[in-house]
């Protein structure tokens, strides 16, 4: 039997962004718009701030059998749009208030914990501290969690 048979039948949906400034809180926005929701049967979401590392340990413990990360980055499209971004793409250059790169987050969560890992990026309209989410991002990441519960 191979570790890959052993993984809970666990989505775990890691929402990554700082809360106090404006759109790069559509990861935290997400994560929390599931966990009003009854899918605990499904999924698991943690709220990991600007520190997505931190939280190896507790994706670890879950032994999820997919993990789905959400973030603010610069897609170079219209505020609010999403998309799937390919992990092969991922380099420490996307826009990020993070303390370490992004694809190491995803490198060590693939070689450590589980290999299926999807990057979903939100484009954000402004970044500024004390902001609001913008419109255009709560409609977008309303969207998120759709695709995320279908």
């Amino acid at each position: 039997m191979s570790i890959c048979d052993e993984k809970e039948d666990i989505i775990v949906v890691c929402g990554i962004g700082n809360s106090t400034r404006g759109d790069d809180a559509c990861g935290p926005y997400v994560v929390c718009e599931l966990a009003k929701m009854d899918v605990s049967d499904k999924f698991q979401v943690i709220d990991c701030g600007v520190a997505p590392e931190n939280f190896i340990g507790k994706i670890r413990k879950i032994n999820p059998s997919k993990v789905i990360i959400v973030d603010a980055v610069d897609l170079g499209a219209v505020p609010g749009s999403y998309e799937v971004v390919d992990i092969d793409k991922i380099k420490g250059d996307l826009l990020s208030t993070h303390k370490l790169p992004i694809s190491l987050f995803i490198a060590s969560i693939q070689n450590d914990i589980c290999p299926d890992v999807e990057f979903i990026g939100i484009q954000p309209k402004g970044l500024g501290f004390g902001e609001d989410m913008s419109q255009e991002c709560v409609a977008g990441c309303e969207k998120i969690v759709d695709c995320i519960l279908g």
